[in-house]
């Protein structure tokens, strides 16, 4: 892989971060009733990476876990 093709996946993935955490800020300021359901797919998505530790190398789940703290962050600090 290039690096041409990694600024692009790069660019991809953080242009689909900002767009989760937007739409599901705006989802919970929008719709309060499902807030907490978006609040408990976050849940969902630490307790998978939690579990996946053994099947990727040593501390990509760190990663990925502490990478959907921030997305948790984000999106939930976007209701204010």
């Amino acid at each position: 892989m290039d690096e041409k093709e990694i600024d692009t996946l790069t660019a991809n993935m953080v242009a689909t971060q900002v767009v989760i955490v937007r739409v599901l800020g705006r989802l919970m300021r929008e719709h309060p009733t499902i807030a907490a359901a978006i609040e408990h797919g976050f849940d969902d998505a630490a307790s998978q990476a939690e579990s996946t530790d053994i099947q990727f190398p040593p501390g990509h789940s760190v990663k990925t876990f502490g990478i959907i703290e921030e997305l948790r962050a984000a999106a939930l600090g976007s209701q204010a």
